[in-house]
């Protein structure tokens, strides 16, 4: 778990905690760590995509820096021009 997760876990437990043992609060606890409790769940199935889909970016982030490396004074395709820079070089 990482520490996301970890608080997310711990404000649960705290609000179920608060809820359960006051009369006063426990309009607010209870609600509060049902919550919280949705929210840990959330993170902890998405945990490994998350991680797997930073990996991803970091991979994609390396390449296009070793392309930009390899290819410092290679223009852009004509494609990634807008019209306005089309129409003022063809002028």
């Amino acid at each position: 778990m990482n520490k996301t997760t970890k608080v997310l876990l711990l404000i649960s437990v705290t609000g179920f905690l608060v809820g359960a043992t006051t009369n006063v609060l426990w309009g607010i606890g209870m609600p509060i760590g049902a919550v919280f409790l949705g929210f840990f769940l959330i993170s902890k199935v998405l945990e490994k995509e998350v991680t797997a889909f930073d990996e991803e970016q970091r991979m994609r982030l390396e390449i296009a820096a070793q392309f930009s490396a390899q290819n410092p004074t290679e223009p852009l395709p004509d494609h990634h021009l807008s019209a306005s820079v089309h129409a003022r070089a063809s002028a």
